[in-house]
């Protein structure tokens, strides 16, 4: 509503009864290693999501996210030596998980439809803080992805900005686009996943 367009326009990406990437994951994260509780263990490293919307149901702390966002060049490079004041840098930030409440990530395929109007969040994974960190973190995790025959482009229309006259946009359908993520995962070329 807020970007001013059709209801349908996600939903007709995500349809049910097509197939896609969707999954559900159950995590179980170990307790801290260090009893030096200052020292950060990365579990899961940086990265945005490859999908549309992440559910994340946890009971404990240890997400982080990056207090910049991504909005649309889909490697999520962070480059914390940008800015020479000190108190404007990025840093990781802790998300408190609320009872009854889940946390929602949009992804990279939310920035890719809206030209970036809408960012993905950089997130890692770390134990959780202070006396927290000494438990296992279990979580669930609901990725919604686009269906896989579904090309991500940008939605015309609403308040989602035109593409410049000349410049060209990449086309390529939702598998193909996870299938790149994951290869480069594998490679261990993805930038997504450069830890800061």
């Amino acid at each position: 509503m807020k970007l001013n367009l059709p209801p349908d326009v996600f939903v007709s990406r995500h349809r049910i009864t097509e197939p896609s990437g969707d999954h559900v994951r159950m995590t179980r994260g170990p307790p801290r290693i260090s009893p030096n509780l200052s020292i950060p263990e990365i579990q899961t490293p940086g990265h945005t999501d490859f999908g549309t919307i992440t559910i994340l149901f946890n009971w404990l702390g240890g997400l982080q996210v990056w207090s910049e966002a991504s909005r649309g060049n889909f490697h999520n490079i962070v480059d914390p030596q940008a800015s020479t004041d000190e108190s404007s840098r990025p840093e990781w930030l802790w998300v408190e998980p609320k009872p009854g409440c889940a946390i929602i990530n949009l992804g990279d395929a939310a920035v890719k439809f809206t030209g970036g109007v809408l960012c993905s969040g950089r997130h890692r994974v770390v134990p959780a803080p202070s006396m927290q960190g000494l438990l296992p973190r279990y979580s669930v995790v609901y990725f919604v992805r686009p269906e896989n025959a579904c090309v991500l482009k940008r939605i015309e229309g609403g308040d989602i900005p035109p593409i410049n006259e000349g410049d060209e946009q990449e086309e390529f359908t939702a598998q193909e686009w996870i299938t790149k993520q994951v290869v480069a995962l594998r490679e261990g070329i993805a930038e997504s996943t450069r830890d800061i």
